[in-house]
């Protein structure tokens, strides 16, 4: 799969088409699945707020993204969750 971003050891955060929720995935790669392409991750600690996903293999189908958020690394995704939090919470 040429021509694809490469995300290792960086942390995304995707908007997909018709969901208001984002997906955020950890050291994300590309994957050919039943002849679609994916974006495979790691969920994050913190990317909910019971945490209930952290840790587990989510699948982002690539056509479906709209748009998405790049941290260099997981301490940055985790300074820019706690910052959200903070607004969120006064």
């Amino acid at each position: 799969m040429d021509n694809f971003p490469n995300f290792s050891g960086k942390c995304l955060s995707i908007s997909i088409v018709d969901d208001d929720a984002s997906h955020d995935l950890y050291n994300p790669r590309f994957e050919n699945q039943a002849g679609r392409i994916f974006i495979v991750g790691e969920s994050p600690d913190g990317c909910t707020e019971s945490n209930w996903v952290s840790g587990v293999t989510s699948c982002v189908a690539w056509d479906r993204v709209t748009d998405y958020f790049v941290f260099d690394s997981l301490d940055e995704y985790k300074k820019a969750v706690k910052i959200s939090e903070d607004f969120h919470s006064e």
